[in-house]
């Protein structure tokens, strides 16, 4: 794993746990306060119904006090109807009245309870109602919370009810409020909350979704820098060692020139002068000499072909264009192939590097086609544009199958190729049994500006 993929990694890593870590403080602490808000809002809304059953409470006390005094059967009647008509809340609210032995007095909303004694009644958790509701108010008034019938939506709610005991009556005097509303309103309070809470965890999310996938875009572009530096790097190294070769096989052509071959042209010169003595003398040549004469002659023109074949002199002299004709005479020579080579006037308009890549390609296809092709005809058309260079080689031979040797590592092909890559370039083969067509085309960008370059180098 290479160092900015670690980093990547890393950074990932420490965004989630950064966003887990978030995510956990967060929705806890707010998870906490939201709760502790909404028990306090509770015990507010339950303190004000509270406080407002007291004040319910005293004030229908207060208005039946100036009654007790007249203390009749006929007056307590009139006591029971008032309170059967205080009624408040749209109709909710009503007060009731029962005796010590849970008789109803007054139920102004269920009057078949009345005069019946509910000492045993049970809630739905099964406590006396009656009987506590009772004991609150002996112990001085007090609260007590029950499911009860609703009168306006005629089913049961939880119920808030507050109870006092009237010594002067000898009642136990309650109302109550309903809580379904103080519910409601802390169960859209708290709806609210779990949006929020919703929300903020989509933010971090979101936030740490972002940062992840803004980490992967630097990590990859970072990546792609790399690795396009390490292809650069590569393709230098790869040009590097071409040019090296080149120089090389240039080093070497010069050596077998100027050396090898100048040695035996001068070997020639003595066989020669040698059977110039020999005739002179009127004297048959012998057979070994003759031979070597011959063999000699073969050995200029064999150490001459490898001068060429290694770095044709003529390319540095004259150009790409004379250069691929010679190599294309020869080739005609040597195997009865026509070549046909149409091309422009490329003597110093194209830098070395570009005469030799193409050179080699031409070479290169050549010597295939001398191999495998049994071609009769080839045609080299060279053509260049504004934007491009672009070599065609064509025979037609039996062809061949370029996938196969693609993936059987043809290492001429590929040198090939990559050579033309180097100079931003593609190389295309097509094959059939009607021959084969190897384009090159090469962008005159990568070329146009050499000689400039090279102008102000040398300034």
């Amino acid at each position: 794993m290479t160092i900015p993929l670690r980093m990547l990694y890393i950074s990932v890593i420490q965004v989630i746990l950064t966003a887990v870590i978030t995510y956990y403080l967060v929705t806890n602490q707010y998870r906490e306060l939201s709760e502790n808000n909404v028990q306090t809002l509770e015990t507010f809304l339950i303190s004000q119904k509270e406080q407002e059953l007291k004040n319910y409470t005293a004030i229908a006390l207060s208005s039946v006090e100036h009654m007790h005094g007249l203390n009749s059967e006929s007056n307590q009647q009139v006591v029971e109807e008032m309170f059967k008509n205080m009624l408040y809340n749209d109709e909710d609210g009503y007060f009731f009245i029962y005796d010590d032995q849970a008789v109803a007095i007054v139920h102004p909303k269920q009057p078949d309870r009345v005069g019946k004694s509910w000492w045993d009644l049970e809630d739905d958790n099964g406590d006396k109602t009656i009987q506590i509701l009772l004991q609150r108010a002996h112990e001085g008034g007090g609260f007590y919370r029950y499911n009860w019938l609703k009168p306006s939506e005629n089913d049961k709610e939880l119920k808030l009810s507050y109870s006092v005991y009237s010594d002067k009556w000898k009642w136990m005097l309650g109302t109550g409020v309903y809580l379904d509303d103080v519910y409601e309103q802390l169960g859209h309070l708290q709806k609210e909350i779990n949006n929020h809470l919703n929300n903020t965890k989509q933010i971090i999310l979101i936030v740490a979704l972002s940062s992840i996938f803004f980490i992967f875009l630097f990590g990859f572009a970072v990546n792609l820098n790399h690795k396009k530096r390490a292809e650069e790097k590569i393709s230098q190294l790869g040009q590097r060692v071409i040019d090296v070769q080149e120089e090389e096989n240039r080093h070497i052509a010069r050596e077998l020139h100027d050396g090898i071959i100048q040695i035996l042209v001068s070997i020639k010169y003595s066989l020669e002068a040698t059977s110039m003595f020999i005739s002179k003398n009127k004297q048959e040549k012998p057979a070994p000499l003759i031979q070597a004469e011959e063999s000699l002659k073969v050995a200029i023109q064999e150490v001459r072909r490898i001068s060429h074949h290694m770095h044709p002199q003529i390319l540095d002299e004259l150009g790409l264009s004379d250069a691929i004709e010679s190599i294309a005479s020869d080739f005609s020579k040597r195997t009865n192939v026509k070549v046909k080579v149409i091309k422009p006037v490329l003597r110093k308009l194209l830098p070395d590097f570009i005469n030799t890549t193409l050179f080699r390609v031409v070479q290169e296809s050549l010597t295939n086609i001398q191999k495998h092709a049994n071609a009769r005809n080839i045609l080299i058309e060279i053509s260049i544009n504004n934007t491009w260079l672009t070599m065609m080689i064509k025979d037609d031979g039996i062809g061949f199958d370029v996938e196969e040797t693609n993936n059987n590592n043809g290492i001429g092909l590929r040198n090939l190729v990559e050579r033309v890559e180097h100079h931003l370039g593609t190389l295309d083969v097509e094959s059939s049994d009607v021959g084969t067509v190897l384009t090159v085309k090469i962008p005159t960008a990568s070329f146009v500006n050499h000689f400039n370059d090279a102008n102000i180098k040398a300034k």
